[in-house]
């Protein structure tokens, strides 16, 4: 009689300890997994009211942040410094005029221990900022990382989500994200929303870019998309390293692509990326590969701006950039600080490598010539 009490006492154990297993696993999966559709709801319902009335429904720009699982102290810095910066607005009572943003920390989950898994749970849970994706994270994977992003992007567009803009930067890349919503609304004002002579673009230029429009017959400024950047069109084939392209048979240089530290597309790019992916050649790096892809495309403005320092390493501090890459959790922090006080981005400006204007006019491989000249 003790034995059978005994067995009906460990199989009640294991009955507990298996429903609670599969409790914490789908936790887990909620809260993980990435939502691939969003669920159509009735106008009816209160979940309805709840999106249709959400601040950030329809922001004008998103922003990838690619970050890795383990780096939650760069996620947090971040978060404490440039995400918080405000814009500013002539009219604050006007909300038609207000530049919407939100951002998500991009992160493959897939292969991570236990332990990571619990720990992105709970900083997804406490943040609501982050796309997990069932991918492994790893620099060997940063194309398909991105690819994927944008794909799950696309995919919510066809369940109520508006944008017009997508901004791709690193978890090491400081962005002005005060300065930049001014500089895309005056940018949509100057090209996408006016009419413009396409053959003459850089009359009358701001002296910070050079721009390239791509078309075939002349379409309404409305029906361009934009790629903006620090763009190369020189680089050679890398042949070694961690980016070391073994199959690249396009042409002896790289296709002119925007740098990686930071770059913007708009929603047609998006759309049209994430509609061929299953076609798309992925090459080692992920903006040679996004510029590859984006070459045939028309009816495509590019917009090279040296206010995007977005090279593999800084070229020094300017307070006109908009976006740098390549820094320290401490120099973040004080760079959000420098702003703070001072209302500039720099202690003290420092030129380390010079910047060029890209020269649409020239071929690709004499595009780039560093000067200081407008």
């Amino acid at each position: 009689m003790k034995q059978l009490t005994m067995i009906q006492f460990y199989k009640y154990k294991l009955f507990v300890i298996s429903a609670l297993s599969f409790l914490f696993g789908c936790m887990i999966a909620i809260n993980l997994y990435p939502i691939e559709k969003t669920c159509q709801i009735d106008k009816n319902d209160r979940e309805y009211s709840i999106m249709n009335n959400a601040k950030l429904k329809n922001p004008d720009l998103i922003i990838f942040i690619l970050s890795a699982p383990k780096n939650l102290d760069r996620r947090n810095a971040i978060r404490e410094t440039w995400l918080k910066l405000k814009i500013h607005y002539p009219d604050v009572n006007n909300e038609n005029v207000k530049f919407k943003i939100k951002h998500y920390f991009v992160i493959g989950s897939l292969g991570l221990s236990i332990d990571e898994v619990l720990h992105l749970s709970s900083e997804q849970s406490l943040h609501g900022d982050m796309l997990i994706l069932p991918i492994q994270d790893s620099y060997k994977n940063l194309t398909y990382k991105v690819l994927k992003s944008f794909t799950w992007l696309r995919e919510q567009t066809d369940f109520g989500l508006g944008f017009k803009y997508v901004l791709k930067c690193d978890d090491d890349s400081f962005v002005r994200i005060d300065s930049l919503a001014q500089e895309i609304m005056q940018i949509e004002i100057l090209y996408l929303k006016s009419e413009i002579d396409l053959n003459n673009l850089n009359a009358n230029m701001s002296p910070y870019i050079k721009l390239n429009a791509q078309f075939n017959e002349k379409v309404a400024s409305d029906k361009f998309n934009l790629y903006w950047g620090y763009f190369n069109g020189n680089a050679k084939i890398k042949t070694s390293g961690k980016w070391k392209e073994n199959n690249w048979i396009l042409c002896d240089n790289y296709i002119p692509y925007a740098l990686g530290g930071g770059y913007i597309i708009s929603k047609g790019l998006v759309k049209y990326l994430a509609d061929n992916a299953d076609n798309l050649r992925l090459y080692n790096s992920e903006d040679i590969s996004v510029g590859a892809w984006l070459a045939p495309v028309n009816n495509v403005i590019r917009i090279h701006d040296i206010r995007f320092d977005t090279e593999w390493t800084t070229r020094g501090c300017q307070n006109y950039y908009l976006i740098s890459h390549s820094h320290s959790i401490q120099q973040i922090k004080k760079l959000y600080q420098n702003i703070i006080e001072t209302g500039n981005l720099c202690d003290e400006e420092v030129v380390s490598r010079q910047h060029y204007l890209y020269n649409w006019l020239m071929p690709p491989s004499k595009c780039c010539r560093n000067n200081l000249k407008t």
